[in-house]
């Protein structure tokens, strides 16, 4: 069973036990949605992967020539020829927001390469606002199979020391001329300091390279705008389960919608399908490359693509479903001897169990274009101890064949444990409803 996906499984594996696991979700969120964005167009079978933690001043880039606020494909084909542009307009064509950010000088130049047994490390600009430093950058090497060690990516201040920050983001490069994007979080009330070093390792054939890749770059704070904070406290009920909207914050990078699920609920509400926003004239801003981020178990943000630097008369927020399951169904039972589901939703999309190589694989049937989410990440045993809580999991999916399929750790010594529980995270179990929430 699985055939297909055997052997990009046993490889991802080996490549995922190297990952140290954050705690902080959105990490994971960010990655996870940096990476399929630009899976999307590629259409294949792949893995998720689990985040990864991780004397040139900065050049200002002036575009003095943008006279327009309003996100083009004109003004990003003029962009992209102008010297130095073309490779990060086309870069963030795929989040209008950032594209908004560069059109609007948002944007702080870098350039800044150093060079190091054959390998060019290259930090090519960055966008910072309240929510996020986000890098742009690249490398290339005279030898192949070499890339960004794991876990290596670091933020340290003009001392050398190591700021506490998780960089999360994209470290392998399959096209040589493309950039790379790479994210640090940043909470409320963080303040990063002027001069930083961007810092990294490299290896090769999976074995680390002496060295380190450090370029220092200063921060323009004066660039940075304040946040745009619509508070907005609007109740919605779709069969029976309620939903609040409390808040939509704008950032230059990205708009946080701040969603409160009631308690009361018989269902629970994973979260919002097509949820995004429109204004008067019809443009829209759709979901981010950011997914939520978790604040407990009711209440959760949703990033969707900025439009900061626009000006509506009107903007709307709105979605179409949601995606929810009653409560007494969120547990999933598997009998890890006879590799079989005892209990699970009751439209029968989780089928075939497998054990082998220390992972229980499950399959979803779903389309993975509209549905490839997290649904558990552990199996729990009867006295409620989480099996290998500290290795990771995974997801594969295939578009040929109509399914998702989820891998949790599983040791071969768990199966005496009797039967096992895996929670539910999210799901692929709809309810339809148009909604239109007034922000502006």
């Amino acid at each position: 069973m699985f055939e297909r996906e055997e052997s990009e499984l046993a490889e991802s594996k080996k490549i995922m036990k190297d990952l140290s696991i954050s705690d902080d979700r959105s990490d994971q969120a960010i990655l996870r949605g940096i990476q399929q964005a630009k899976a999307e167009k590629k259409k294949k079978k792949k893995r998720m992967q689990l985040p990864i933690k991780t004397f040139t001043a900065a050049c200002i880039l002036g575009l003095t020539f943008i006279t327009s606020v309003n996100v083009s494909e004109p003004v990003a084909y003029y962009m992209s020829n102008v010297p130095g542009m073309g490779k990060i307009v086309d870069f963030v064509r795929y989040d209008k927001g950032l594209l908004a950010a560069v059109e609007n000088n948002y944007i702080q130049k870098v350039d800044s390469s150093v060079n190091n047994k054959g390998i060019e490390f290259t930090l090519n600009s960055i966008i910072h606002d309240e929510k996020s430093l986000i890098i742009f950058y690249e490398y290339q090497s005279d030898e192949e199979d070499v890339v960004i060690t794991l876990g290596s990516f670091q933020l340290l201040n003009e001392k050398g020391e190591v700021l506490p920050y998780h960089i999360v983001g994209e470290y392998r490069n399959d096209n040589p001329d493309s950039l790379l994007e790479i994210r640090v979080p940043l909470k409320e009330g963080d303040n990063l300091p002027n001069e930083l070093i961007l810092s990294t390792q490299f290896s090769k054939d999976k074995k680390l390279l002496d060295g380190v890749w450090e370029i220092p770059f200063t921060l323009d704070k004066g660039k940075i705008v304040g946040k745009k904070v619509y508070n907005v406290d609007k109740t919605l009920e779709i069969e029976g389960q309620q939903l609040t909207i409390k808040d939509v914050t704008m950032y230059p990078s990205q708009t946080a919608v701040h969603v409160y699920y009631h308690s009361q609920n018989s269902k629970k509400i994973f979260g919002i399908n097509d949820l995004h926003l429109i204004d008067e004239k019809g443009e829209t801003w759709n979901t981010s490359v950011i997914e939520t981020t978790q604040i407990n178990e009711n209440e959760t943000i949703i990033y969707l693509q900025s439009n900061y630097f626009t000006n509506p008369k009107e903007l709307y927020l709105r979605f179409n479903s949601i995606r929810a399951l009653d409560k007494e169904e969120l547990n999933v039972e598997v009998d890890p001897i006879k590799k079989k589901i005892l209990k699970a939703p009751k439209d029968g999309k989780l089928t075939d169990v497998e054990i082998e190589q220390g992972e229980m694989s499950i399959k979803l049937d779903t389309n993975p274009n509209q549905f490839k989410s997290a649904i558990f990440t552990h199996a729990i045993d009867a006295d409620g101890n989480v099996i290998s809580k500290d290795e990771p999991y995974g997801i594969s999916y295939s578009y040929v064949d109509d399914y998702v399929l989820y891998s949790v750790p599983f040791p071969s010594e768990a199966t005496d444990l009797g039967p096992v529980k895996l929670e539910l995270l999210d799901y692929p179990a709809s309810i339809s409803a148009e909604a239109n929430v007034k922000i502006k």
